[in-house]
């Protein structure tokens, strides 16, 4: 049984709530390490300072012990601030998480639910059909529509031909530099407006070269190409009304099958999903953010840590504290050396501790890249509209191998997103031989087009945004003459 979309982004989303989950941890760990690192530093200059009682007179110590003192009372400062900053960033990024998860709870819950109607609508399919086989008005309104892009396209035809006539046969005229200097100047029309001398060399020049026949001609061949592509616009706009029409007399005979606006209500969950996917990524920015900026607490790289780090390292580095520490090597008691090896059993800890933190700071970066990516695949997911009721996928490993690769880094999000694309499939509404002909009414997330959705009956672009008139309907080609006008399927 292929996977549904629904299921490949619910799947991601979870991986991804595990993975910031991981991170909250890691950060709270680094957090914790670092705090443990600092107080060994304090718990060290204490050791010193009863060193120094031990080993200096009274006047020398008083005066290390000053100093060491001040050192750390700075450091504590620094650190309670940074404490306090720590904590209002690490409550913000909760707050935007749990609301996040909130959002994003609602999201599936409207999805589930737009997932029903669209199931519900697609049994409803082949009834309707029934039923607007032998509808007369819906017959009517079809053969109207079928002469009305037939129009059209003759029209877009005709349009092509004059604009091509035109470009050939006007080759001869816009050679001549005489003959466009006046028709640029406007000679011969209400708008020329020279005077004097110059007024009498155009008046020559236009005899000279027979002006007044060659300009009628010539406006005759550019106006004709003008006024059968504005025609050719009309016909397009009557034929996309007409196909309207057809398309809600198929909404028309669903209503009546469900008991509702079925339809309709899809569509408009679909519209509350949207504003929820912009809500959704509006707070993926702001949690990366908020992230990046606790991830520098991580790393210590803010002013406060930095300056507490410095208080603490200068006092402990200085010539008293190395001839204190090298005498009390050199000349051992009983009562310094037990100062002597807790000062050396704090050293070794602290060098485990920051060998720790380097490794979960690594970690941390690395979990920050990896969710940032798997952000990026989710957002792709919605906008390309793969959780739509039509969606799935003929690789059942996008939920199971390959999103573990994706979480464990082992595979890029790129890489992950290339193998959704491949496997991605839409699947086609049952019914569909008389109503809602080549999705034409179609909610948008059942491949559909109508008012405005879909560009190519999808109503979905390949970068899931939404395009002009859909369902097979008509589309610009660009200007008439250059690739013209162009009608998709007729019915």
């Amino acid at each position: 049984m292929p996977l549904t979309g629904r299921q490949a982004l619910g799947s991601i989303e979870q991986a991804l709530a595990d993975l910031r989950r991981e991170e909250a941890e890691l950060v709270s760990r680094i957090d914790r390490a670092t705090r443990s690192l600092t107080d060994l530093q304090t718990r060290q200059g204490e050791a010193y300072r009863e060193l120094a009682r031990f080993r200096l007179d009274n006047q020398a110590a008083d005066t290390l012990d000053s100093r060491l003192d001040k050192a750390a009372r700075e450091a504590r400062r620094l650190l309670e601030k940074r404490a306090s900053d720590h904590k209002v960033l690490s409550d913000q990024l909760r707050e935007k998480e749990t609301a996040r998860s909130e959002k994003q709870k609602n999201r599936e819950a409207l999805a589930q639910e737009r997932e029903e109607a669209a199931s519900r609508m697609d049994e409803l399919m082949e009834t309707v059909d029934a039923q607007l086989e032998t509808d007369a008005d819906f017959l009517k309104q079809k053969q109207i529509t079928e002469q009305a892009a037939r129009t059209a396209q003759a029209a877009a035809a005709k349009a092509e031909t004059s604009e091509q006539d035109r470009q050939e046969k006007s080759k001869a005229y816009e050679a001549d530099p005489l003959f466009m200097y006046l028709w640029e100047r406007g000679f011969g029309t209400p708008e020329y407006d020279r005077r004097g001398i110059i007024r009498s060399l155009d008046r020559w020049v236009a005899g000279l070269i027979r002006f007044h026949d060659a300009r009628a001609n010539y406006a005759m061949l550019t106006g004709i190409p003008e006024r059968m592509a504005k025609h050719a616009e009309h016909c397009a706009e009557m034929a996309r009304q007409e196909e309207e029409k057809l398309a809600n007399l198929s909404r028309k005979a669903m209503s009546d099958a469900a008991g509702e606006d079925l339809a309709g209500r899809i569509d408009q969950l679909s519209d509350r999903i949207a504003e929820l996917d912009k809500d959704l990524q509006a707070m993926d920015q702001s949690i990366d953010t908020l992230s990046r900026a606790l991830q520098e607490y991580a790393e210590g790289e803010d002013d406060d840590y930095k300056k507490a780090a410095d208080e603490l390292s200068t006092s402990l580095k200085t010539d008293e504290l190395e001839d204190l520490w090298r005498h009390a090597l050199d000349t051992p008691s009983p009562e310094d050396e037990k100062i002597v090896r807790r000062i050396e059993d704090m050293l070794e800890r602290m060098e485990q501790v920051s060998r720790e933190m380097r490794q979960d700071r690594e970690l941390q970066r690395d979990i920050s890249r990896r969710r940032a990516e798997m952000i990026e695949v989710t957002q792709k997911f919605r906008r390309s509209g793969y959780d739509d009721w039509d969606s799935t996928f003929s690789d059942n490993s996008l939920t199971t191998v390959l999103l573990g690769e994706l979480v464990k880094g082992a595979i890029s999000g790129a890489e992950y997103w290339a193998r959704a694309k491949k496997s991605h499939r839409r699947r086609k509404p049952r019914g569909g031989r008389i109503g809602f002909r080549h999705g034409r009414g179609l909610p948008g997330c059942m491949g559909g087009g109508f008012s405005g959705r879909g560009l190519d009956g999808t109503g979905r672009d390949s970068d899931g945004g939404s395009g002009g008139f859909g369902g097979g309907g008509f589309r610009s080609g660009g200007s008439f003459g250059g690739g013209g006008f162009k009608t998709g399927d007729t019915f």
